[in-house]
């Protein structure tokens, strides 16, 4: 567990809400992590009476589902009736949470909404809408069955299956996503169902977690109300986004392999994978990237506007739609490619500052983050300023941070840049009407950090106290008051 995560768990027990915000808003620490003893941020809160925390981990995406392992585990934990009752009460998908969770949330849009389904399969007079790309990345026996005795299929009705909707629901919703709820009732059906599917990856799920169930419940003198299983993968779980990269690898043109890796990928034979493709994307007027709308126009609206012929970009073709992008070149197409399907990419110092335009174009923060993530292994006395200025001008909140604290630390050498003075003066041009005594943001943004570092290192207290002077000598010199 990484040092942030031990941190959040930490503040959580002592109950420091402001701590808890700046990992969860500026470090992007993770809320439904679990130390070794399987435990949540959340069920700590529950445990040593934070309400607040607790309200808020829940606000932000914390799971805690009614009769569920870890619902009926933090409310048996709860330190007082009002936290008992604010789990009781909630169940609320925020927009916080979704933006928190932009690549699970897109994951749950397709299965649940289904846009862009190729194939739809009928169990008990249910409709699944599905793709047929999702199934074939995820299962081998999808992928088979896909291939021969389904072949071309639109409709595949399973009337004479020897399982239940449920259970089909169970392990579609678990391929999608690597979630999925089960009713104990039905579990043996799952199990069956998923052997079929040759999932031994969720068999396992199942039978580990009711055993914690069963652990659980045999230590507990009263009686719980447990019905369901909630399955989530482990925190270094990354199958579902391997699968999912299997499809952008398998889409990358032939010629364009070698150009990637040095040598020709080793882990793609197209002639013999199939993944169902439905469109095209032409890039640099000679690439052609065969790719899936579920993927492509489902993550960003740009794409799902042009694919709709809304700008009159779309080229016939009897069997796939086509469609020659004429502003981004292979360069940034390919990171683009990888992150839409797996939620990660490689980002060349090279291309960088043209992928984070684009990212900001097609509404991908996640894809802004992971560039802002290029941007902070370069920081230098050189380039801190102007990074600073880039992570503000697209809201890079995370960079922003990592630019603050580098300053901090090389303090000294910045105030000596003639730079530094005028993005200082800047800020404080910024404020409308500023009078004498009026902050400055990054002045505000510095000594706060200072002050932090103060109080988690209390041995260079004496170095903090040198930094804050240095800082107001710097601010007297320059004519400002804070």
């Amino acid at each position: 567990m990484t040092s942030d995560k031990i941190d959040l768990i930490q503040s959580v027990r002592r109950g420091d809400l402001v701590r808890v915000r700046y990992l969860v808003e500026q470090r992007e620490v993770e809320l439904n992590i679990r130390d070794k003893w399987d435990s949540t941020p959340l069920y700590y809160a529950c445990l040593c009476g934070h309400y607040e925390i607790a309200q808020y981990l829940l606000d932000n995406g914390a799971r805690c589902q009614a009769n569920t392992f870890d619902g009926e585990r933090c409310r048996y934990g709860a330190l007082t009736d009002a936290i008992r009752t604010l789990l009781k009460n909630y169940n609320v998908l925020t927009t916080r949470t979704v933006k928190r969770n932009t690549y699970d949330e897109f994951l749950r849009k397709l299965y649940e909404e289904g846009l862009y389904s190729d194939v739809t399969f009928i169990v008990d007079e249910r409709t699944f809408s599905l793709h047929r790309c999702v199934l074939a990345a995820r299962s081998a026996f999808f992928h088979e069955a896909l291939g021969t005795r389904w072949k071309g299929k639109r409709c595949i009705h399973l009337a004479k299956a020897k399982f239940n909707a449920e259970s089909f629901e169970a392990v579609v919703r678990y391929l999608y996503t690597n979630c999925c709820e089960i009713a104990l009732d039905n579990v043996d059906s799952v199990v069956a169902l998923a052997k079929s599917c040759r999932l031994p990856h969720l068999i396992e799920l199942i039978e580990r977690k009711k055993h914690e169930i069963d652990e659980w419940q045999s230590s507990k003198t009263s009686s719980s109300s447990i019905y369901r299983l909630v399955l989530e993968p482990d925190d270094d779980d990354d199958s579902i986004r391997l699968d999912f990269r299997i499809l952008a690898e398998q889409a990358v043109p032939l010629e364009l392999r070698q150009w990637i890796a040095g040598s020709e990928l080793p882990f793609i034979d197209q002639p013999k994978l199939d993944m169902f493709s439905d469109l095209i994307f032409i890039i640099d007027d000679q690439y052609y990237f065969n790719v899936h709308r579920a993927f492509m126009c489902t993550r960003t609206e740009y794409f799902s506007a042009i694919v709709k012929n809304h700008f009159n970009e779309m080229l016939l073709n009897p069997t796939q739609s086509t469609m020659a992008l004429k502003h981004i070149r292979k360069e940034l197409f390919l990171p683009l490619l990888y992150y839409i399907y797996s939620n990660e990419c490689q980002i060349s110092v090279d291309c960088v500052d043209d992928l984070l335009v684009l990212a900001d174009e097609l509404l991908l923060p996640g894809l802004k983050r992971l560039c802002g993530n290029t941007y902070s292994k370069l920081l230098s006395i050189d380039t801190i300023l102007s990074t600073l200025r880039l992570a503000r001008l697209f809201d890079l909140v995370k960079l922003e941070h990592q630019c603050i604290r580098f300053i901090s630390d090389h303090l000294e050498e910045v105030l000596q840049q003639d730079e530094f003075t005028k993005f200082v003066l800047e800020d404080a041009a910024s404020v409308v009407d500023r009078q004498e005594l009026d902050t400055v943001a990054i002045i505000d943004d510095l000594r706060f950090y200072l002050a932090e570092f103060s109080a988690e290192n209390s041995s260079d207290m004496d170095e903090t106290s040198e930094k804050m002077k240095l800082l107001d000598d710097f601010l007297e010199r320059i004519g400002l008051i804070i």
